[in-house]
């Protein structure tokens, strides 16, 4: 089982971003599948006040973490996760279709260390070279997480030194 958290595509911008809580609200919709098939557990939404995010999680029946800034919102939710394995999403982004499957698949491996969700292909360039398309998604231990004490997501995945990626892709929403 899975704890996922949901961030802000306001976190560590000048200005909080617009239709912030549309993103994540698409986000959290897009992992009900996923919690429907027992993949994930609960949701945890991290962003600022500004972006009026406690209404949702309220809706959406998930934890609300109120930071201005990615490393803040980490350090407030890796304490909160009942899972043992933490998924982290940026806001605005769904995973496609068979995402649920392979991350199972990938979590009941003996040697998981961690994976990665990388973004649909957007440009010539990633539809050739996929390695090249931004991760957007992240699938690790709770424990290598809080060592980690990530800044950001990008920070995450080389803290982590994840080197897998799944074939599943997330396609951009907002």
């Amino acid at each position: 089982m899975v704890t996922a958290i949901v961030l802000s595509p306001s976190l560590d911008a000048a200005a909080p971003a617009e239709r912030a809580a549309e993103a994540v609200t698409r986000s959290l919709c897009a992992l009900v599948r996923a919690s429907m098939e027992g993949l994930v557990r609960d949701a945890i939404i991290v962003g600022p006040a500004a972006d009026d995010l406690a209404a949702v999680a309220d809706e959406a029946g998930c934890l609300h973490i109120e930071a201005n800034t990615a490393r803040e919102g980490f350090a407030l939710a890796l304490g909160r996760p009942r899972a043992h394995f933490v998924f982290v999403l940026a806001g605005g982004y769904a995973p496609q279709y068979g995402f649920v499957e392979e991350a199972a698949d990938v979590l009941n491996q003996p040697s998981f260390s961690g994976a990665l969700l990388r973004r649909s292909p957007d440009s010539l360039m990633t539809r050739i070279a996929p390695a090249l398309a931004q991760p957007v998604g992240a699938v690790a231990r709770q424990e290598a997480l809080r060592r980690a004490a990530p800044r950001d997501l990008p920070d995450l995945i080389r803290r982590l030194k994840i080197r897998r990626a799944l074939t599943s892709r997330a396609d951009k929403l907002v």
